[in-house]
């Protein structure tokens, strides 16, 4: 027997000695809530099911990855069930699958003192991924308190280092930044930056998006710009929204310090890809840029859609910018009531020079 199957196997004696998911998996019932087709989804075990119950390792699996790709909490409930038999039975494959749904709640209660458990047996079986899965339970108990956990902090990682050995890109990205901001121990901004460019070129889109800001603000070499929009544009690609409007503010920067205006259409454009992935700061810049008509056609209508959708994802700016083209009926019929609410607005989320101005006339600009 194997080192890694030894400790699966002790691990599933442990399992079954401690009772933990496998019999409330057992337990769990339809939420009351759930719809007929559910309802009847959950009363009919396919013979797959009942094979995986019956302790066929294989069904398990088989009938946990056909169930979670359906939809339905009542199928993500016996989707998860399958993977926990299975892991029971000693299959760290069914292990990998179950741990997340633990962490995240699908298909039954969050439960991360469990996934800590079995994901430590993964670690400790050689799986990168599950080390870091110990390591994201750790940091989430770390910051769950009003005060911080720091020997939790630095257990993480410690773990998120040991998962980056294991090859897990995941744990590296995770390890390059609490090195990067000396979190959990000293500061290691260079071999921070090594792991994090390493996830990045594993496509771990937050930590290119971390390494393109060391890069464009020289915290670990000198500061490259170059590399930080090649890296900014990777995580902008990847779906780091915040990441599309670092990017943008970058492209607008050269252009004003090279007076090449042909940078400004493409900073147009992943401002919008920042505000169409919830990030209320690039539907702030997007809108100015479109009401001041920075190297592209001005769009007063287009500008004022922008920074309402800004306002409404809590971006203090875009409020008072929409508070602005509001009050003075630029690109929407003007409104002083709505003008007002909206810089009451930018107040309650910090924007101190609105909330000496909420009762006074829209600014005009």
């Amino acid at each position: 027997m194997s080192v890694a199957a030894g400790l699966i196997g002790a691990f599933a004696l442990k399992l079954r000695s401690m009772g933990l998911v496998f019999a409330l998996a057992a337990a769990w019932s339809v939420p009351s809530s759930a719809s007929p087709a559910d309802q009847g989804a959950a009363s009919e075990k396919s013979a797959v099911e009942r094979a995986c119950e019956a302790g066929e390792v294989a069904a398990c699996l088989n009938a946990g990855r056909i169930l979670v790709q359906l939809s339905g909490e009542a199928r993500a409930i016996r989707a998860r069930d399958m993977f926990a038999r299975g892991c029971e039975l000693g299959n760290t494959d069914a292990c990998h699958l179950l741990v997340p749904m633990l962490i995240e709640g699908r298909g039954g209660a969050q439960l991360l003192d469990v996934a800590a458990e079995v994901a430590e047996i993964l670690c400790e079986a050689g799986s990168g991924q599950g080390c870091s899965w110990q390591a994201n339970v750790l940091s989430r108990q770390a910051a769950s308190d009003q005060q911080i956990d720091h020997e939790n902090l630095i257990a993480a990682r410690e773990l998120y280092l040991q998962g980056c050995d294991l090859d897990s890109m995941e744990a590296c990205g995770q390890a390059g930044a609490l090195l990067a901001t000396g979190t959990g121990g000293p500061a290691d901004p260079i071999k921070g930056y090594d792991l994090l460019e390493r996830a990045c070129r594993a496509e771990q889109w937050q930590a290119c998006a971390n390494v393109a800001v060391m890069a464009r603000d020289g915290l670990a070499h000198d500061a490259d710009w170059a590399s930080a929009r090649d890296y900014f544009g990777m995580a902008c690609d990847g779906g780091i929204a915040n990441a599309c409007n670092d990017l943008g503010i970058m492209w607008m920067q050269l252009s004003d310090r090279s007076g090449d205006e042909r940078w400004r259409d493409p900073a147009l454009l992943v401002f919008i890809a920042s505000c169409d992935g919830g990030d209320g700061a690039g539907c702030s810049n997007a809108a100015r840029q479109l009401r001041e008509g920075r190297g592209v056609p001005t769009d007063l209508v287009r500008a004022h859609d922008l920074a309402v959708r800004g306002c409404e994802a809590n971006s203090a700016r875009a409020c008072l910018l929409a508070s602005d083209m509001r009050g003075a009926g630029e690109g929407v019929e003007g409104d002083a009531q709505t003008a007002r609410a909206l810089r009451q607005k930018a107040c309650d989320l910090g924007q101190s020079s609105a909330c000496a101005m909420v009762d006074a006339p829209a600014r005009q600009d």
